[in-house]
């Protein structure tokens, strides 16, 4: 059994990744477009190389890390020694060379995003992998897995809503070293970057690996690759993750958008406040729908959180925009909104995240190899890719229905975006991600992978290491 302790330090480091993550999630296209200046249609161009070039290094570091054989373990070793890189090239995402041609600028901002998603996939496919390798008991993944995911929220509360309180806006705090947004988001990312590399460090230092991987994964990407589709709780789960991710990727790339724009209410403490509810009561709720996962089946509970969320979403729709002696209403409906969304949103993340390990034993039922960095390197080689899609796809839409990109850059100070860029914003945050969930339940449910069926195959390979047998018998 894993100590409450253990798994609080092991939830740490989702809690560094998710620092780093929300922040880029939450304002780094709000930053190209806004800040930097770059154009709706050029920056998905910047996600989708980026992207791409992280996809492949997530599989790479996969492998390399199941092959890996070191006093510090297969994973361990990886998120002690990037911390460093992972830190640094994090803060270099806020620093943008104004003085520089628009190419110049494009052409930084894509390498160091590759920069920063390569020292990132360092750090965080190993620390993917490690929840595999710190217990294979079904419930026990759960409740690690739940409290990975309040100290992921931390990190998202941290990386989302203090960073707008220290940069966005000029109600922020960093806005008064010079009066501008381009310095307050450079020392914001220096703060955050040292955070981040100093609590992954004291994650790395606390957490053990106990389930060791006896067979070494010999295969090729492609064959690794055909073989995990064969698999058909592979591909179910598969599209069940990667939609409830997309899904959840959407509302964080959007909502500075939707904040600052279509309700009128700009940035610094109040971005932070309506941000800070939901992680706030995604993390109270987070031990509400652990409890139900205990006493029902994982996909059954997802099924009525996906179907709340759906609900849920569409207020966004109808909260109004804020007008200058009548605030009031706006607060209230987004306030009423973002909590009942938080409520939901603490399950659309533990459930699939609990899920996914369970089919690593699956596949080593089936293949006879244990490889823990290969699925999750192939698992988040896609999901990347996915991602890039989606957040390149919010900025196109933007773009299309007529979203103007800095305007004090090209000297049109006081410029209104259109009605059609505001409302466009709220479809968008409203409806996509409600569908996308909705989606991914029907995945969830012909994906499931029953705790009797799940204990039976561990009970399965526990014999093959006691026998040093082969069977090839079926679990039905």
């Amino acid at each position: 059994m894993i100590s409450k302790k253990e798994k609080f330090f092991y939830g740490m480091g989702d809690l560094s990744a998710n620092i780093l993550f929300s922040a880029v999630s939450f304002y780094l296209l709000y930053y190209l477009v806004k800040i930097a200046g770059i154009s709706t249609f050029l920056v998905p161009i910047i996600f989708m190389i980026g992207k791409v070039w992280d996809a492949i290094t997530d599989y790479l570091m996969g492998r390399i890390s199941d092959k890996t054989k070191s006093k510090f373990g297969k994973r361990r070793i990886y998120m002690l020694f990037g911390a460093i890189p992972y830190g640094l090239s994090f803060m270099l995402l806020w620093v943008c060379p104004f003085h520089m041609s628009y190419v110049v600028r494009c052409i930084y901002f894509t390498f160091i995003y590759m920069l920063y998603n390569t020292a990132f996939t360092v750090v965080y496919i190993p620390y993917n992998s490690l929840n595999a390798n710190m217990t294979n008991n079904y419930d026990e993944r759960t409740s690690l897995n739940a409290i990975r995911i309040i100290m992921a929220n931390v990190g998202i509360l941290l990386g989302a809503a203090v960073f707008s309180l220290l940069a966005e806006g000029e109600n922020s705090i960093l806005y008064a070293i010079d009066g501008t947004e381009k310095t307050a988001y450079a020392v914001a990312g220096v703060i955050f970057g040292i955070v981040a590399f100093l609590t992954m460090i004291i994650s790395t230092l606390n957490v053990h690996e106990r389930v060791e991987s006896e067979n070494q994964n010999q295969y090729s990407f492609f064959s690794t690759l055909k073989q995990f589709f064969k698999i058909k709780e592979f591909r179910l789960n598969l599209l069940y993750y990667l939609l409830s991710m997309v899904g959840f990727d959407i509302i964080m790339a959007i909502f500075m958008f939707y904040v600052s724009d279509s309700l009128a209410l700009g940035g610094g403490t109040i971005s932070m406040i309506f941000i800070a509810i939901p992680l706030l009561t995604a993390m109270i709720s987070s031990t509400l729908w652990v409890k139900l996962s205990e006493k029902y089946e994982k996909h059954k509970v997802y099924l009525y959180a996906s179907i709340y969320m759906a609900i849920v979403l569409l207020s966004v729709l109808f909260v109004p925009k804020a007008k200058e002696n009548s605030a009031l209403p706006t607060y209230i409906g987004l306030a009423i909104t973002v909590v009942l969304v938080g409520i939901g949103m603490s399950a659309i993340q533990i459930i699939p995240y609990a899920t996914l390990p369970d089919v690593i034993e699956i596949d080593e039922y089936k293949n006879h190899v244990r490889r823990e960095g290969a699925y999750f390197g192939i698992v988040q080689f896609i999901y990347k890719l996915a991602n890039g899609l989606s957040i390149s796809l919010v900025s196109v839409i933007l773009g299309l229905f007529g979203y103007k990109e800095n305007p004090e850059l090209e000297g049109f100070e006081g410029y209104e975006q259109p009605n059609s860029a505001l409302l466009a914003i709220r479809i968008v945050l409203g409806l996509i991600p409600g569908i996308l969930f909705l989606i991914s339940s029907i995945f969830a449910i012909r994906g499931k992978i029953p705790r009797e069926r799940f204990n039976q195959i561990q009970e399965e390979l526990k014999e093959r290491k006691k026998q040093g047998t082969r069977s090839i018998e079926e679990v039905k």
